[in-house]
């Protein structure tokens, strides 16, 4: 049975690299850094999975996400106290 492999950009913050790298070395998510912006301080990485590891990348994304949602709530946080 053919096997298809999907392939997905990510822009990674720094912050959450480590949660990041510890979901794809556990289930071997084959991935590749393909670049670094200083400036918005991420990585940018590509994954290439197939169907039966997409809960992995949401799990992933989550990461991400929830990284996001506390950096936003921490910027919020500090200008009410300015």
């Amino acid at each position: 049975m053919a096997r298809t492999i999907t392939k997905k950009e990510l822009q990674v913050p720094s912050g959450v690299m480590f949660s990041v790298a510890a979901i794809l070395s556990a289930n071997e998510i084959i991935n590749t850094i393909i670049g670094v912006d200083e400036d918005e301080d991420t990585i940018a990485i590509e994954l290439q999975y197939e169907k039966r590891e997409r809960d992995f990348i949401r799990e992933i994304e989550n990461e991400i996400a929830d990284y996001e949602d506390d950096e936003e709530e921490s910027d919020d946080d500090q200008e009410e106290e300015e």
